[in-house]
């Protein structure tokens, strides 16, 4: 059950109870939907004042019943959604939303007398839930069981439907008269009269079409009938009509007249039913504690309980009769108890038992138990496994957080119930861990109540003041549980003793018998070998530390010394470029007092000398050229990667006469590599270079394969930055669009490229890109 403002903790004491499972049993025995919606809203976690006028309630109605004095039981309609409908403006209910409403007042007046039988407490109460009677009155002369509207309605409604009936007489008489007629008996399809179109017309055959004046209102799916109203029915059907639409308006106006008189009280009829679903859903809860042998309980302020008879609700539902009870207290002389016994003994159901009952308590139900009940704002529950794969969580770990929790929230006014305390990891840890708890929740004055397995608890609780012991019985000799709580004494597991009456070997049993009489001597070799395990441990634990420390502190010797080399570098960066800039400056006030010589006419030659003195420090070393490449020698041009030969060479400029696609280039000798065993290739139409002097450099790609095309692109825009080239135009034709989509790519992928864009009409439109060049 998850309501709005309960805290988690109280939401998962709720579920580990199944307290769903007599929410729903409770639901079952109510009457209608109201008693339903009552328990539905109803949860425990209420002041004890609240809890004590439930239990009023509980008491009033045992007693009323006790004398005879029974409630109604009968199912009633939702209305709820008819009764907002009703406060709106001109809203219309129908007649069987009406009637659904007539109903429930009805039952109010049911609920009212049925209080007035007696005098008690609740006899007051009637009065609020008496029905509006002039509203009762007239949805009674109105509406009839299937919220139909009767004569009785109005005055006018009934004049207008006696009209009707007259009208309707007197057509039909009439209409009667044509199908009687002996002369028109071969006409008719069939000897009565149908309505068609809100008008009562003939069944006239097809073939006998035209032989009587009329109109036709409509023909057979066979097409052999005609419904046909003669021309001297025509008024008397009319006034039919009119008659109708008159009703129906009438009709109208008397549900409207109707709801707005429903909506005036809805108020007071949504009262009613507040007091009529608590009233139908404590009338459930006796009925339920009739199911389970439940009494009356009782419920004291003290953070305390003492119990009799408890058992789990519902175990008593499904086996009545048949579940042991038992006695329980806390408070008063120990705040825990710690319960101990052999698996299926009864240790989780006894825990469920005490929590269902004060849970049942808190919502005024009856309970399986005798005594006193404590008050617990705060209740607490871990039981069962709540292990969740999808979170990572095994059975130790969600028990572990659940726990935390607890410890967190749990006080004096608590009530808290462990299951099983400490299970699901290595017992010797379990152990420790769940005496803690128990200690810090002794310490918290909470009443606990926990179960266990582990020995360690059973001394825990013969050893700590404030902390009882007990243990479930078992049969040696039947091997059964015999669900009954022994105080004082804690209850042994009888794992082996099982073991050997269900048939296990005889010498096995013998082992495992010598072995749990070793079992405190083989903890001590246990513990010593742990303890050198957790040396050896630490030991590795703080080389490790040593080594780490060791390789931070060399890490961070590094850090300092690359940090100093930055710091050089830096130094040497800025006065090189301070040195370059005075350099630099020198050499522009040289260049300006040459350039002013020149102007001047002065020695030109010896301007010159030192323009050419000026430009050493700034002229990057050039590859020296022993000799130039002879005329003819075959060679590679590289910033295109074509192969080419030499026509002429200038020795004086170090530069060679080259063939180039057709066309002859002078290109410096350091830009050709000498190779004789390269081959000139034919002239291919496909890629062309034309010449800045025709056009700016263009590129034809059509027809060619993407890679090939994508490594003549790359060439070409080689060779135009190498000629300081600004923009390139590649032809690739629209076609299917694979070579534009390359170039683009190379476009938006090429650093060189600043810009592309696809040409004018004029220069080729879709077909031809052009690329802007850095």
């Amino acid at each position: 059950m998850a309501v709005a403002g309960v805290a988690p903790w109280q939401d998962s004491f709720w579920r580990a109870l199944d307290a769903s499972d007599v929410q729903s049993a409770w639901s079952q025995h109510c009457g209608h939907i109201y008693g339903r919606r009552h328990v539905a809203a109803t949860t425990p976690w209420v002041p004890l004042a609240e809890i004590h006028d439930r239990l009023n309630w509980l008491a009033w109605l045992s007693q009323r019943f006790s004398a005879g004095f029974l409630l109604p039981v009968s199912d009633l309609p939702d209305i709820d959604a008819l009764l907002v409908l009703a406060q709106r403006p001109g809203a219309v209910l129908s007649g069987r939303d009406l009637r659904a409403v007539l109903d429930v007042l009805t039952a109010q007046k049911g609920y009212a007398a049925a209080l007035r039988e007696t005098r008690d407490a609740l006899t007051g109460l009637a009065g609020e839930l008496d029905p509006p009677v002039t509203l009762l009155r007239r949805l009674g002369v109105a509406l009839d069981e299937e919220g139909e509207l009767l004569d009785t309605a109005s005055a006018d409604l009934a004049l207008l439907r006696q009209r009707l009936r007259i009208s309707r007489n007197e057509l039909q008489r009439f209409l009667q008269g044509f199908l009687r007629n002996r002369d028109w008996q071969e006409y008719w399809q069939d000897q009565v009269i149908v309505q068609r179109n809100e008008r009562y017309v003939l069944p006239l055959k097809a073939s006998h079409k035209g032989r009587i004046k009329a109109i036709v209102h409509d023909r057979s799916a066979s097409g052999e009938t005609l419904f046909v109203e003669p021309l001297a029915a025509v008024d008397l059907n009319n006034q039919l009509v009119q008659d109708r639409r008159a009703e129906i308006q009438e009709q109208e106006r008397i549900l409207r007249a109707l709801s707005a008189a429903v909506g005036l009280e809805v108020p007071g009829i949504v009262a009613a039913l507040r007091h009529i679903g608590r009233l139908d859903a404590v009338r459930a809860g006796l009925e339920l504690g009739d199911a389970c042998g439940g009494i009356l309980p009782k419920v004291d302020a003290a953070a305390a309980f003492d119990l009799r008879a408890l058992r789990h609700p519902l175990l008593c539902l499904r086996h009545p009769g048949q579940v042991v009870g038992n006695a329980l207290r806390l408070g008063a002389d120990a705040q825990q108890l710690v319960i101990t016994g052999p698996n299926t003994g009864g240790k989780t159901a006894i825990l469920k038992a005490l929590g269902l009952n004060h849970l049942m308590a808190y919502m005024g139900l009856p309970v399986t138990a005798e005594g006193t009940l404590g008050y617990f704002p705060k209740c607490f529950a871990v039981i069962g496994d709540a292990q969740d794969i999808h979170t990572d969580l095994s059975t130790f770990s969600a028990q572990v957080q659940r726990l935390r929790e607890v410890l967190e929230h749990a006080d004096a006014h608590s009530l808290v119930l462990l299951d099983e305390l400490g299970n699901g990891t290595d017992p010797r840890e379990g152990g420790a861990l769940a005496q803690a708890v128990a200690e810090a929740l002794l310490a918290a004055e909470c009443c606990t109540l926990l179960t266990s397995h582990l020995e360690v608890m059973k001394r825990y609780a013969l050893s700590h003041a404030g902390v009882a012991l007990a243990g479930m019985g078992f049969d040696a000799e039947s091997l059964k549980p015999t669900y009954r709580l022994l105080w004082g004494v804690g209850g042994a597991s009888q794992g082996l003793v099982i073991a050997r009456r269900v048939g296990m070997p005889a010498p096995l049993m013998n082992r495992a018998e010598a072995l749990y009489a070793d079992d405190r001597e083989n903890w001590e070799r246990w513990e010593a070998q742990r303890e050198t395990l957790l040396q050896a441990a630490r030991q590795a634990m703080d080389e490790a530390v040593l080594a780490r420390d060791e390789a931070t502190s060399v890490a961070r010797s590094l850090e300092r010394e690359l940090e100093a080399a930055r710091q050089e570098r830096d130094k040497a960066a800025a006065a090189a470029r301070a040195e370059w800039e005075d350099i630099l400056a020198t050499a522009r006030q040289q260049v300006r007092q040459a350039i002013a010589a020149l102007k001047s006419g002065r020695d030109t030659q010896a301007a010159t000398a030192a323009l050419q003195r000026l430009e050493v420090p700034f002229r990057a070393e050039e590859q020296q050229v022993d000799s130039l490449p002879a005329v003819g020698t075959r060679g590679l041009f590289l910033p295109l990667r074509q192969v080419t030969q030499v026509l002429r060479a200038d020795p004086a400029q170090h530069r060679v006469q080259i063939q180039l696609r057709g066309k002859q280039l002078w290109v410096p000798a350091a830009q050709f590599a000498v190779d004789a065993a390269l081959q000139i290739p034919k002239e291919a139409g496909s890629t062309q270079y034309a010449t800045p002097d025709d056009h700016p450099w263009r590129l034809d790609l059509r027809g060619q394969l993407r890679e090939d095309a994508l490594a003549a692109l790359r060439r070409h825009v080689d060779g135009a930055v190498a000629a300081g080239r600004r923009q390139v135009q590649i032809l690739h034709g629209k076609g299917n669009g694979v070579l534009a989509e390359m170039v683009r790519e190379f476009a938006g992928q090429d650093p060189r490229v600043s810009q592309w864009r696809m040409a004018r009409p004029e220069h080729g439109g879709g077909g031809v890109s052009e690329l802007e060049l850095r």
